[in-house]
């Protein structure tokens, strides 16, 4: 039997992923691929010459085909790397993105190295942000809030996972309600899109939890929850870390007293106006 080689099935599944709704299909296969054999996207391509056996092909193209029907990669493989954690991913929490990372690296440089900071992740999810922030913060006290249990379950494995379950603290909670005491940062990956937007995001989008999408008829009920209260849980100039969805920098930033609040818009990678950062005064 004449077994293809990587490179070979890699162009074969480029070609079809390039017919659905996906931005980058060659990355993609090659990320589905290296999961199927158990290898790094890195040490996959570097040797993509070579034989890929009956069994290992089959369950690549099992995993191309869920990505046909509009499951995030991240959704297929089982796991996704997040500020160089390797976290579990499945459909109880929000796939985590690149512009969250930028987030969590962002609230991170807020703090001095070796600082002791107590932080609260609302609308935590897979528990991405927080523990990416208990892992550059030994000292630091961190708890992360969800309204979602399933969500909740899925970030406290993940802490076991990456063996941070001593640091973080988990909390089911409707954003503040069983929250106590203040907070150096509080951080929040909200859900920010706006309610009549769901039905036409991609079938990938569409597969998460709406929970964690649906931000209200403006995509700003949330953030507006937060913003309501969240001095009241801040330390003294404490600051207040949102990611937003693309054109909402300046309603949100509206929410906010400028005799109460100092701070400002950050953009992504991308140039997307993406995250607002409020200090109180």
């Amino acid at each position: 039997m004449n077994l293809s080689s990587r490179a070979a099935l890699l162009s074969r599944a480029e070609d079809k992923l390039s017919c659905i709704p996906t931005q980058q299909p060659r990355a993609e296969a090659e990320f589905l691929l290296a999961a199927a054999l158990g290898l790094t996207r890195t040490r996959m391509l570097a040797f993509s010459s070579e034989p890929v056996s009956e069994e290992d092909e089959k369950k690549f193209w099992s995993f191309i085909a869920q990505k046909e029907r509009g499951l995030p990669v991240a959704y297929i493989t089982g796991e996704t790397d997040f500020c160089g954690l390797t976290l579990r991913c499945d459909a109880r929490a929000l796939a985590p993105r690149p512009e969250t990372e930028e987030l969590a690296q962002y609230c991170a440089n807020l703090f001095e190295r070796g600082a002791d900071p107590n932080i609260l992740d609302l609308c935590t999810g897979s528990g991405c942000i927080a523990l990416a922030l208990a892992a550059k913060f030994p000292r630091g006290y961190i708890t992360a809030a969800d309204i979602s249990p399933e969500a909740l379950c899925l970030a406290s494995e993940n802490a076991r996972l990456t063996k941070l379950q001593e640091r973080v603290q988990f909390l089911q909670s409707d954003l503040f309600e069983n929250v106590s005491g203040t907070f150096d940062l509080i951080v929040s990956n909200p859900p920010y899109i706006a309610a009549g937007e769901l039905p036409a995001l991609s079938p990938e989008v569409q597969s998460e939890p709406r929970l964690a999408l649906d931000g209200g008829a403006d995509g700003l009920d949330i953030i507006r929850r937060i913003a309501a209260v969240a001095a009241d849980y801040l330390n003294p100039q404490g600051t207040l870390a949102l990611e937003i969805g693309a054109g909402q920098a300046d309603a949100v930033c509206a929410l906010f007293d400028a005799a109460r609040w100092e701070g400002g818009v950050k953009k992504d990678f991308a140039g997307v106006r993406r995250f607002v950062f409020a200090r109180l005064k």
